[in-house]
């Protein structure tokens, strides 16, 4: 019997272009799926550090509850009333929270480099507690303003993005932001800390009681 041979020929030029086409869609998707993961991770990080520096402005706020705005609080020559207010050489002081009630904080972020509101770029400072006034408050606030600002530990990817605290004065009488009948003696302060991280699409909301107390 005579043994039939049969040519062996190699692949034709169109089987190789549907290879060379699978691979490399293969490839793509490989390196989609590695971008993705590491933005998510990038961004997983945004928010680990966006916890802890949300907790850093109310442990600031809570810690210096006592403290006057613009002024030691050690100083002799504060009157204090029988009403609990205090005052220095005729002007009322404020507390840190009724400071915030009356003043909200914003932080002026620096996308891109430089401000949001001008074209100027920032230069960082070496040492954030390089300049420090006579009261913690305004040293409290000098420290987020470095740290925020100028991007120390959150990059700041556009001008949607935010990072801000608000106090709300609620008492029983209408001069206050709030009014709530059951605070019947001295105003309570409830604060609220907002940060707005990837573009503006991720939002991290955090309430507190300022004066930590609940006066009733």
């Amino acid at each position: 019997m005579k043994k039939q041979k049969h040519n062996i020929s190699g692949l034709s030029l169109i089987e190789a272009l549907v290879s060379v086409v699978i691979i490399g869609i293969g490839f793509v998707s490989i390196l989609q799926m590695t971008n993705f993961s590491v933005q998510s991770i990038d961004n997983s990080g945004d928010r680990t550090k966006a916890n802890f520096l949300t907790e850093m402005i109310v442990e600031d706020v809570i810690g210096s509850k006592n403290s006057f705005y613009g002024v030691n609080s050690d100083n002799e020559n504060i009157i204090y009333s029988t009403d609990g207010t205090a005052s220095l050489d005729g002007d009322t002081l404020n507390t840190f929270s009724k400071h915030l009630s009356d003043n909200s904080w914003s932080a002026d972020l620096s996308c891109g480099g430089s401000s949001s509101n001008t074209t100027t770029p920032v230069e960082n400072k070496q040492n954030i507690y390089e300049t420090q006034q006579v009261d913690a408050p305004r040293n409290k606030q000098a420290k987020w303003n470095t740290i925020f600002e100028e991007n120390r530990f959150l990059k700041c990817k556009s001008t949607t993005e935010e990072k801000k605290l608000q106090v709300f004065e609620i008492c029983k009488w209408d001069a206050c932001d709030y009014k709530l009948d059951s605070i019947t003696d001295e105003p309570l302060y409830i604060g609220r800390v907002e940060m707005k991280l990837n573009e503006g699409k991720k939002r991290k909301f955090i309430y507190f009681q300022s004066d930590y107390k609940l006066k009733q």
